[in-house]
């Protein structure tokens, strides 16, 4: 699968996750670097938001989006991104946001879902909507890096899950 950022295609490796896959129930870290299982984050009806690099602008209007929404929904929302812990925590602390998020530093979960972007080794923007069995119910690669994910879609689908 290819998407780009901007004018550069950028290759996906592997065969990316789609709805109706079971989630990859890889190892990540926490925020205390500590090793993590992501099966033990998905508490029901469960919003992850993988981003590239929090420390860029879309990335960061995409984690503050889905910390304001977590405060609002009756379903958790977690954030995986290929930065180290550190960084994540320092991103939290600089927006005043308190939200669950894991490391995907290692590259586990890149490869396990085929969300690894070839070029650079990180994750593609992607929002998944998976249930309590871990099952994808719905997935949005977003096509162009430089864009947001539709926040309305991947809502209007949970909701219809409740």
């Amino acid at each position: 699968m290819q998407i780009k950022r901007g004018d550069q295609i950028i290759h996906l490796a592997g065969q990316p996750l789609q709805k109706g896959d079971q989630l990859p129930l890889v190892d990540l870290y926490n925020r205390d670097k500590e090793v993590v299982q992501l099966g033990n984050y998905i508490k029901g009806l469960t919003v992850i938001s993988i981003v590239p690099d929090i420390n860029t602008k879309t990335c960061d209007i995409q984690t503050n989006r889905f910390a304001a929404l977590a405060k609002e929904k009756n379903y958790p929302i977690l954030t995986i991104s290929f930065n180290d812990p550190a960084d994540i925590t320092n991103w939290c602390q600089a927006n005043n946001v308190d939200m669950t998020y894991l490391s995907d530093q290692a590259g586990h979960f890149a490869k396990a879902s085929g969300l690894e972007m070839v070029e650079n080794g990180k994750l593609a923007r992607t929002v998944l909507l998976v249930d309590d069995a871990n099952q994808i119910q719905y997935i949005e690669i977003v096509a162009d890096m430089r864009d947001e994910p539709n926040y309305d879609a991947v809502l209007a689908a949970a909701d219809q899950l409740i």
